[in-house]
């Protein structure tokens, strides 16, 4: 995993741009919108993850959910007044085949934000967040994101002991497979039981939820993190005028139909790239940068 610039930005900018980033593609499904947010999206994995294991997660994970939300939203959907064929007498509507497209691009728009979201938004930043508001759901939060990945390490470790006790699974049969992965599950649903009444100890032990309680942070607002902030406050205030003024309209039912493209809609679309591309952006900058300074040694 590449070290990433938006990672040492403040929380609370940090936040406010998940918060921008997800709520438009799910309440906007605007086709063009739609695409800056899943490019952007996209990109920004890119420089996470590499070029290669942003590939194979995108294939084997994002993919198929864009492919199969596409595809069974015109099967089980038949509004619309565009008839484009029948299906077993049931009418495939355009209407409906770009809904569906446009559902699973928001799809995959969400999930490559939220990797992206899990990448950047430790469990410090969390508490940082929450702690002092509603100090009781930032803790189940923080240990929830933790969670995921500490249960796929876990889950990798049982699988390669098991490996090596009974050798491959995948050169045996079905059913010896099955009882391979049960066992695995097993002991992984063991071992989390375990750990969850350790950690419930240590947190007892520690005081947990006793008053009053101490707060201590070492982030601090700074000027770039000012810089980035004025940059989210424009970008929302531009797209958010856009919206309002119902320039950034679609209609999929009964008929599909767009809004005509205007000089506020393509200033809103140019905003909304500038303001989601800002972790590239700021990616890119330190990179150039970086070989700059290096070929002046």
């Amino acid at each position: 995993m590449k070290r990433d610039c938006f990672d040492t930005i403040h929380p609370t900018a940090a936040i406010i741009y998940f918060g921008f980033a997800l709520a438009m593609p799910m309440l906007l499904l605007h086709p063009v919108l739609l695409g800056i947010s899943f490019l952007s999206a996209l990109a920004w994995t890119v420089q996470l993850k590499g070029a290669r294991n942003a590939l194979q997660f995108f294939c084997r994970f994002i993919l198929p959910l864009m492919l199969l939300t596409a595809i069974l939203n015109p099967i089980f959907n038949h509004k619309g007044l565009t008839v484009l064929f029948y299906l077993k007498h049931n009418p495939v509507t355009l209407e409906s085949v770009a809904y569906g497209a446009a559902s699973g691009v928001m799809l995959g728009s969400v999930l490559l934000i939220f990797s992206c979201f899990n990448r950047i938004i430790t469990d410090d930043k969390i508490l940082y967040l929450f702690g002092r508001i509603i100090p009781s759901l930032a803790v189940v939060l923080s240990m929830a994101l933790r969670f995921v990945p500490l249960f796929t390490t876990q889950a990798k470790k049982i699988a390669l002991a098991q490996r090596c006790s009974d050798g491959d699974p995948a050169s045996k049969s079905i059913v010896k497979r099955a009882k391979s992965g049960l066992f695995i599950f097993s002991a992984l649903i063991t071992w989390a039981l375990e750990s969850a009444v350790t950690t419930a100890d240590s947190m007892r032990a520690r005081g947990f939820g006793l008053h009053p309680r101490s707060f201590y942070t070492d982030f601090r607002f700074d000027g770039r993190d000012t810089v980035v902030s004025l940059f989210l406050a424009a970008g929302i205030a531009i797209f958010g005028t856009a919206a309002g003024c119902g320039k950034i309209t679609v209609t999929y039912f009964p008929k599909f139909r767009i809004n005509p493209a205007s000089p506020l809609f393509i200033a809103a679309c140019i905003a909304y790239a500038l303001t989601l591309l800002i972790p590239v952006i700021m990616n890119i900058k330190e990179s150039v940068a970086w070989h700059y300074s290096k070929s002046k040694i």
